[in-house]
């Protein structure tokens, strides 16, 4: 274990698989629901004033794009699929916030038994590859809600009329 908290990289990764484990067991608890529509922030400008648009911007130029494939928007006004990808995103962001927490835990004993730079490419790394994944899911399910909002608007005439 002393040499794997010394490769920031590996703990990341194991970030990510923790993050993967945790939100299937804690998918089972009642508050999940609850847990996946909270927000960091209130309104999506702070998202982009913290530089989101850019992170997304990045993603999607690198193979990185490739990591989620459940989550990808089409020209499709699909009600269903709409809700499927929004909970894709909450998966997503419930694994990445298990992750960040995980990371932020070993980078103090990283910090500690190895000093100051293993310790700050801790934070880089948790930062990138986790608290701003966090937040462009966060930014995306806002957007996506207020789709979604919209169509079940349009959707709530045509049940009643039939």
């Amino acid at each position: 274990m002393q040499l794997l908290l010394g490769n920031p990289i590996a703990i990341l990764f194991l970030s990510f698989l923790a993050g993967v484990f945790a939100d299937s067991l804690l998918r089972r608890l009642p508050s999940y629901d609850w847990l996946s529509r909270q927000y960091l922030f209130a309104s999506s400008k702070t998202y982009e004033r913290l530089g989101v648009l850019w992170f997304r911007r990045f993603l999607l130029a690198t193979p990185l794009r490739l990591f989620n494939t459940n989550i990808c928007f089409t020209k499709s006004r699909d009600l269903e699929l709409l809700k499927k990808v929004r909970g894709y995103i909450a998966s997503a962001e419930v694994g990445h916030w298990v992750g960040f927490v995980t990371m932020l835990g070993l980078m103090i004993a990283a910090w500690w038994n190895y000093g100051l730079k293993v310790g700050l490419a801790y934070l880089v790394l948790n930062v990138l590859g986790n608290l701003y994944p966090c937040l462009l899911q966060q930014y995306n399910k806002r957007r996506l809600g207020q789709v979604i909002a919209v169509l079940e608007k349009r959707e709530t005439p045509r049940r009643v009329a039939s």
